[in-house]
């Protein structure tokens, strides 16, 4: 094995899981030089976890790859739990909305949208086998300080074998629970080491009796579950009690199924892929070292697969890193930025394990299922398993009670600060049509200013707006400091303003220009106000909370997190916490 070939790239993503796909998409979304390796020979065609969750959804859309995934999908809308026992028949208990769409193609839709953005493609058959970290260097954003080491093994023109030594700014680690990156870096990988539940799965074709055979369903028996989940193509997903390991045959997941599910009845007329899941949590003992390099995923923390939100919280790990690094290549923000990633995905890890340990207690998979308490479990965290209620702490990229600059809460108690911001519905100014808020936040790396005007038709109000205009324009200003560099004021921000005035007494252009340099005012301006439309559909101010008549500032960043909120006249704090995390 020699050495052949030295290169130099921005970012080294390891894995082309679900997680490492996602933030090779923000990479190739925002224009960094990126190369993913990936040690299988070809994609996962079957198995992969890919029910998506509302959140994960919105994240999709985002990036504009959502339509291929619902042409496929088998939607989720709800979930039903039965129980029963030897001398009591099945009965449905529960019954409760549960959105996930459960999607067959998640990693084509990420690979696509790689190659659509940037023409970034996955290298397959490249094991990484060694990583080194200049410490000398590491405090330099612009210093390629880590050299990692791949080696071909899969057979391509003849070029197996061969080594390369690739250096780069930053690496990503999203190689699976068996983390190759992980164990370089000489990180543990803490949790669970007692006696391990263990679950058979199947995807199949099936017929049954059973009435809830298409909905999302756990089905108990004398402490024993066994569970459905629709996915597409007709296909089903099993999953029931074995013994072990090395017993998840077929034969033994659907005796263990019919044990549970009698008297109904189901045939299997084809099986797609049969799997088996354990029930071990474990949580890397460091997510990054020296802000250089990161886990993300699975090589990060692995749990229980009872809620089917893993992949969705992996999906989020990079959401939320990928954007971050980007910013800090392009020379936009600090490496500071990036200890973020550290403190907001290490509490959404806590969180997660803690949600999984309390529905594992419920819900063993053996013996003593409760579906009472598995019931409950479920309904009652079901915005955090959704990924809408995800919220960070006070921090760099949080102004919330705890920091040096704190939001006022008060002024859109719909809209909390940390969360991603809800969507609702507004019209265009320009043309009256009613569109959901949500897609005016497209995943392109911008942070957005949202100016909720209030009634500008007040001339009070229109001067308030006017002011938040002048100070934005002032010398010592972000736009003004972006403008003398090489970046863009509008590669790095958009002003979106949604005002509550009636359309027939404001026009756009009595609003400020300068809020829209370089921009289109058609696509940045929209009313929320029904008492001159009573069909409209808007409903944006009364659903955040806010004030129709003084409105409020919304700094949203670009993973759609709400960062912060104040008056109209607090323009000025809100350009000092800015200043705080870019260069």
């Amino acid at each position: 094995m020699t050495t052949s070939l030295q290169s130099t790239t921005d970012v080294v993503i390891i894995g082309a899981g679900p997680s490492g796909l996602m933030a090779a998409l923000w990479m190739a979304r925002c224009g960094v030089k990126t190369r993913i390796i990936d040690a299988r020979a070809t994609k996962v065609f079957r198995g992969h976890a890919d029910g998506m969750q509302t959140g994960t959804l919105e994240i999709f859309d985002s990036f504009g790859i959502v339509e291929d995934l619902y042409n496929k999908a088998a939607p989720s809308v709800e979930m039903t739990i039965w129980a029963g026992s030897k001398d009591a028949p099945l009965k449905r208990v529960a019954r409760f909305p549960k959105w996930s769409p459960d999607l067959g193609n998640t990693e084509r839709a990420l690979l696509d949208g790689m190659k659509a953005f940037d023409g970034l493609e996955v290298e397959r058959g490249v094991l990484a086998t060694a990583i080194n970290i200049d410490e000398a260097g590491i405090h330099d954003p612009k210093a390629h300080a880590i050299k990692l080491t791949p080696y071909l093994k899969r057979k391509v023109a003849g070029k197996e074998g061969r080594t390369e030594v690739i250096h780069a700014r930053f690496v990503i680690g999203a190689d699976g629970s068996r983390s190759w990156t992980r164990s370089a870096l000489g990180f543990d990988f803490l949790g669970d080491d007692g006696e391990e539940d263990v679950g058979g799965i199947l995807d199949c074709i099936a017929t049954s009796n059973f009435p809830d055979i298409r909905i999302q369903s756990m089905i108990v028996k004398d402490g024993r579950g066994a569970g459905f989940v629709p996915r597409e193509d007709g296909l089903l997903r099993i999953a029931a009690p074995v013994p072990s390991r090395s017993e998840a045959t077929p034969e033994a997941i659907l005796r263990s199924l019919r044990e549970i599910l009698s008297p109904y009845e189901i045939d299997i007329t084809h099986i797609d892929w049969c799997g088996v899941f354990g029930t071990r949590r474990r949580v890397s003992s460091s997510s990054s070292k020296h802000s250089r390099v990161f886990l993300v995923g699975d090589a990060l923390h692995v749990h229980s697969p009872r809620a089917g939100i893993g992949m969705n919280f992996s999906i989020q790990d990079a959401y939320n890193l990928g954007w971050k690094i980007a910013h800090v290549v392009k020379g936009i923000s600090p490496l500071s930025i990036l200890k973020t990633y550290d403190e907001e995905r290490g509490l959404t890890t806590k969180q997660l394990v803690a949600f999984d340990k309390a529905l594992s207690d419920e819900s063993p998979v053996g013996a003593n299922f409760s579906a009472h308490g598995t019931y409950q479990q479920l309904r009652d965290n079901l915005p955090f398993s959704s990924t809408t209620a995800i919220e960070y702490e006070a921090g760099l990229l949080a102004a919330k009670q705890g920091g040096l600059i704190v939001s006022k809460q008060y002024l859109a108690p719909g809209i909390l600060v940390g969360r991603r911001l809800p969507s609702q519905t507004v019209e265009r100014h320009a043309n009256g049509e009613s569109v959901d808020f949500g897609k005016s936040f497209p995943s392109d790396g911008r942070y957005r200013i949202v100016v909720f005007a209030g009634m500008i038709s007040q001339p009070e109000q229109l001067r308030r707006l006017e002011n938040v205009s002048q100070v934005l324009e002032l010398p010592g200003a972000f736009l003004r400091r972006l403008g003398e560099r090489a970046i863009t004021p509008q590669d790095v921000f958009e002003i979106l303003v949604v005002h509550s005035a009636s359309r027939d007494d404001v026009e756009i252009a009595d609003l400020p220009p300068s809020l829209f340099k370089n921009g289109d005012p058609f696509r940045q301006v929209f009313v929320d106000n029904n008492e001159s439309r009573s069909w409209t559909l808007s409903e944006a101010y009364s659903r955040y909370g806010i004030s129709k008549d003084r409105g409020c500032l919304v700094l949203v960043r670009p993973d759609r997190h709400v960062m912060y909120i104040g008056e109209l006249e607090d323009v000025t704090e809100m350009i000092k916490l800015l200043t705080s995390i870019l260069l």
